[in-house]
C-alpha cells in the first residue's frame, strides 16, 4: 500500500502541489486550477483522486485536506527532504563505513559541509584546521583513523588554552608517532590536560567533539580526508560523543612507558 502511495504521488508533480496548496487553505476547483496553472478538468480530476483516497473531503463547494491527507503530505515531504539531503551529502556518506556510523541527515540540515574537489583537494582539511583553531571550548574529544601533522597546530592551541583533550588513535598510528619523534611524543603525553588512547578496533571515520559542536570526517581507503561536516545540532553532538566513548572505553591509555 505504501509503495502505491509513493508511486501515485511521484506520478505527477501536480498531486503534491495540490496537497501543499490545500494544506494552506481549503479551495474550490476553479481556485486550484488558477493557483496551480492547470486546466479545470485536471484540477477536478486531482481533487477527486484525493477525495477517493480519503485525503480530502468536499464541504460547501471547497475541498479540505483530511487528517490523513495532512499526514500523507508531511510524511512524503519529509522523505523527499531526507533523500535530497543524502544526495547533497553524498561524498560524506560514500566514505563512511556503515549505516550505524552515519549521522542522520536531518542533524546536518544547518551544518557546514566541505568536500575535497579536484581544484581544491585540501578543502576539508583547511576548513577543519581553521574551525578547530577558532573554536572556544573546555573539552575536546577526538577519534581519528590517521595522524595528520596538519591537525597538530590547531589542537595544540586548544591544549595551550587549557582545554581537556582526549584523543583515540589506532594502535599502529600511536606506535608510528612515537617512533617518528620520540621526544615530541613524550612531551605531548606529559601535558596534564592531554590524554592519548590506543585502540585495537578498526577506525574508519573521524570525529571531533567540542562543547557546542561536532565534526564528522570521512576518509578514503588511502587515508585522505574527503569530506568534513561541522554541525551544532545537539543530536549530532550526542551521537558523536556516544561513538567516541565506545572507542575510548575499550581503549588503553598511553603513558609513554613500555611496549605498544
Amino acid at each position: 500500500m505504501s509503495r502505491e502511495v509513493v508511486a501515485f504521488l511521484a506520478g505527477s508533480p501536480d498531486r503534491l502541489a495540490l496537497l501543499d496548496y490545500l494544506a494552506e487553505e481549503p479551495a474550490a476547483p476553479r481556485d486550484v486550477a488558477d493557483a496551480l496553472d492547470v486546466s479545470s478538468r485536471g484540477a477536478q480530476r486531482n481533487l477527486s483522486e484525493l477525495e477517493d483516497r480519503g485525503w480530502a473531503e468536499k464541504r460547501t463547494g471547497d475541498y479540505h485536506l483530511t487528517t490523513t491527507g495532512h499526514l500523507v503530505r508531511e510524511t512524503y515531504t519529509d522523505c523527499l527532504d531526507r533523500l535530497d539531503a543524502l544526495c547533497d551529502l553524498s561524498t560524506l556518506y560514500e566514505h563512511l563505513p556503515d549505516p550505524e556510523n552515519a549521522p542522520d541527515p536531518a542533524w546536518l540540515a544547518d551544518a557546514t559541509y566541505v568536500t575535497a574537489e579536484e581544484d581544491h583537494p585540501q578543502a576539508p582539511v583547511t576548513h577543519y584546521v581553521e574551525a578547530v583553531r577558532a573554536v572556544e571550548t573546555d573539552h575536546v574529544r577526538m577519534l581519528a583513523p590517521v595522524l595528520s601533522r596538519l591537525f597538530h597546530e590547531p589542537h595544540a592551541k586548544q591544549v595551550q588554552r587549557g582545554a581537556t583533550t582526549e584523543v583515540v588513535l589506532p594502535r599502529d598510528r600511536v606506535s608510528a608517532a612515537r617512533e617518528k619523534n620520540p621526544l615530541e611524543f613524550e612531551t605531548v603525553l606529559a601535558v596534564p590536560t592531554f590524554t592519548l588512547y590506543r585502540t585495537d578496533r578498526t577506525v574508519e571515520m573521524g570525529l571531533t567533539v567540542t562543547d557546542d559542536r561536532a565534526f564528522v570526517l570521512a576518509y578514503d581507503t588511502d587515508g585522505n580526508l574527503r569530506a568534513c561536516v561541522e554541525g551544532a545540532d545537539p543530536a549530532l553532538r550526542e551521537w558523536a560523543i556516544e561513538r567516541f566513548e565506545r572507542y575510548r572505553d575499550g581503549a588503553s591509555e598511553v603513558d609513554g612507558i613500555g611496549p605498544f
